[in-house]
């Protein structure tokens, strides 16, 4: 007994030894014109960054054995409009994206604003600053190359 003891328990110690742990990660990139370095054009509206930020978007998800349901709550980014001592800036496309920019480019809108009496009578009238902006990627914000009142 004390010999079938000893078989069974090497056995066990055995299989425990031939177990491995693998572990397969993956990790997908994707390419667009946004990470390559390629310049964009964006339309949109200028919005305090700041102001943005304090504020959140958010998603509940409830399910049951039957349905489930998403609620998306956003804000209206009319409640941070540009003003005359916004120092970050951001632009909020057509199509509810959001893209900030690097303090370069901040003090590039900041100038632009100070200089373009159209610009400066939107913000002194709290109405929203639409422009086109041609901008560079770098990392997570855009640095701007190029913008211009957006007339339309």
């Amino acid at each position: 007994m004390k010999l079938a003891t000893i078989a069974m328990l090497s056995a066990f110690v055995g299989c425990l030894g031939a177990q491995t742990s693998s572990q397969t990660e993956t990790k997908t990139t994707t390419t667009t014109a946004a990470t390559t370095g390629v310049p964009v054009n964006l339309d949109g509206t200028l919005v305090d960054q700041n102001c943005y930020n304090t504020h959140s978007r958010s998603k509940e998800t409830s399910s049951d054995a039957n349905s489930t349901t998403t609620t998306v709550t956003t804000k209206d980014v009319s409640g941070c409009p540009v003003t005359a001592t916004t120092k970050t800036f951001s632009l909020l496309t057509p199509d509810g994206k959001m893209v900030r920019f690097d303090d370069a480019s901040n003090t590039r809108v900041i100038e632009m604003v100070k200089s373009d009496k159209d610009f400066n009578n939107d913000i002194n009238g709290h109405r929203p600053v639409k422009v086109r902006v041609v901008a560079m990627p770098n990392g997570e914000v855009m640095v701007i190359k190029e913008i211009k009142a957006d007339n339309q």
